[in-house]
């Protein structure tokens, strides 16, 4: 049985293989406060928050348990980039990381990620990458500047630059708490049930590797689609470069929320 669409007899066709779920990624952040009331309208109305914020661009290497054959086979099929801007919310008297807004370049990056609750959509994305045969730009060293963008359809998402000044030990999400994610899949028929779960993503596995922190720039913009714009930022209080590697197997449900669809009566 496939694990998800198109469904096939093999199961070979789904556009997500199964979990477990390897990542392997590069990060350029930025720590951030947004203005509170802006940024209490890009949530839905059972979280607040009081605009602390992070903001990133990633590179990302991942693949399932049962396809690191891919790697080599198909390597797109094994490697997207991905923009983000998360809030720390409160749920119920604890707090949370909430990604408003999300962006990767990979169909099976969004879908693997509407599966489990992020609000991905398809944007062009770029960040600075590293060599280490380079004269320049070989390693995150003090003084190196790296930036980044997310564009979708004719309007820049948020571009945002570092500047790297010292080595760190930690990034700034470990104090927002767990993941929160909404899945959200609305019916289309009479008596059919929404879906809406509350769910926190569960990391089996996580391992944090180089960290260096320093200045950062963040410009915002958004569009007709993309409330980016709402939100007006206070204060960008550092920027980070560092990579990770996580593994992924289940969300944790939270909260189920169902509203049956009533029927339509004939005219």
């Amino acid at each position: 049985m496939s694990y998800s669409l198109p469904i096939t007899r093999s199961g070979k066709s789904s556009i997500v293989p199964p979990p477990p779920w390897h990542y392997g990624v590069t990060y350029i952040g930025a720590h951030v406060k947004f203005e509170k009331e802006s940024a209490n309208k890009v949530l839905p109305d059972f979280l607040t928050t009081d605009g602390e914020g992070w903001i990133y661009i990633g590179e990302f290497i991942s693949t399932s348990e049962s396809t690191w054959d891919w790697m080599y086979q198909d390597p797109d099929l094994t490697q997207y980039m991905e923009g983000a801007i998360g809030l720390k919310v409160y749920y119920k008297g604890s707090t949370y990381l909430y990604y408003p807004f999300m962006w990767v370049d990979k169909d099976w990056a969004l879908v693997r990620g509407w599966l489990d609750g992020y609000p991905k959509k398809i944007a062009k994305i770029s960040m600075t990458k590293l060599h280490p045969l380079l004269p320049k730009y070989n390693k995150p060293e003090r003084g190196a500047k790296l930036g980044g963008y997310v564009i979708r359809g004719g309007n820049l998402m948020f571009r945002l630059q570092v500047e790297l000044e010292e080595m760190g030990n930690s990034v700034p999400t470990k104090d927002f708490g767990p993941f929160l994610n909404i899945r959200f899949f609305p019916s289309r028929g009479d008596g059919e049930i929404d879906l809406l779960e509350i769910v926190s993503r569960v990391r089996d596995e996580t391992i944090l590797g180089e960290v260096w922190k320093g200045k950062a720039n963040v410009e915002l913009r958004g569009y007709i689609n993309d409330e980016v714009d709402i939100l007006n930022l206070e204060e960008v209080k550092g920027g980070y470069y560092f990579t990770t590697y996580f593994r992924v197997n289940a969300t944790k449900l939270l909260e189920r929320l169902e509203r049956i669809k009533a029927p339509q009566k004939m005219k």
